[in-house]
């Protein structure tokens, strides 16, 4: 479920939410732009403290395609602050097609399922286990982590990178990039994330790796 968040109505939606994920539904909080507005909307968006009241929530929309032709598509940097506080928070992205002529085209942004099969009932289990990646063109095949180094590999890209809870950054560059190792102690008992990106500047991104003895 999919909420479109405007201040006067921000308590039904919490408790929608809420009812929601009671019930064992998926729910997915909105993405907050970094304008604190709403999509192209002109209303107030969610604030942190609203975001910080989904308790049921299971993801956060970190890239809206649609958003992103205003320049404010990215999520990133609310869901961080969630993480950080510790919320365990899936990661996805969505081209949010409304088909306009002026708009971008559909399918510039989806999710990469893992799932036993296509029936709608394993994809939510996979969705709700988040296993699934956000990209707007790249492939992420596969990450390892083994004794504190997390192995990627991926199609061809120019970028990967590892960022987490601290400052700081893990970054290998490079022409055709399709697999590389790197550390993740400065992460401590945190968590990371991996981005890539690719020649033409389309990004993949995993969900949160939580990197404690809990994981």
């Amino acid at each position: 479920m999919q909420v479109e968040f405007k201040r006067e109505i921000a308590w039904r939606t919490c408790r929608s939410t809420d009812r929601a994920g009671s019930g064992g539904a998926t729910s997915i909080p909105i993405r907050t732009s970094p304008t604190g507005r709403c999509r192209r909307r002109r209303s107030a968006a969610s604030t942190e403290a609203d975001a910080e009241s989904l308790d049921a929530a299971h993801a956060v929309e970190v890239h809206n395609a649609l958003s992103a032709r205003e320049g404010r598509g990215d999520s990133w940097h609310l869901t961080d602050v969630l993480l950080n506080r510790g919320r365990r928070l899936s990661a996805y992205a969505a081209d949010d097609a409304h088909f306009q002529p002026q708009d971008p085209p559909g399918c510039a942004a989806w999710v990469q399922v893992r799932a036993a099969s296509l029936d709608p009932e394993a994809l939510l289990a996979a969705l709700k286990a988040g296993h699934y990646y956000a990209s707007t063109g790249p492939e992420l095949r596969g990450i390892r982590l083994r004794r504190g180094v997390l192995s990627v590999t991926c199609s061809p890209v120019r970028k990967v990178m590892v960022t987490g809870g601290v400052p700081g950054v893990r970054l290998v560059e490079g022409e055709g990039l399709t697999e590389c190792a790197l550390p993740v102690g400065m992460f401590g008992g945190g968590y990371c994330r991996v981005t890539v990106e690719d020649a033409r500047g389309g990004c993949a991104w995993s969900n949160p790796i939580r990197l404690g003895a809990g994981g």
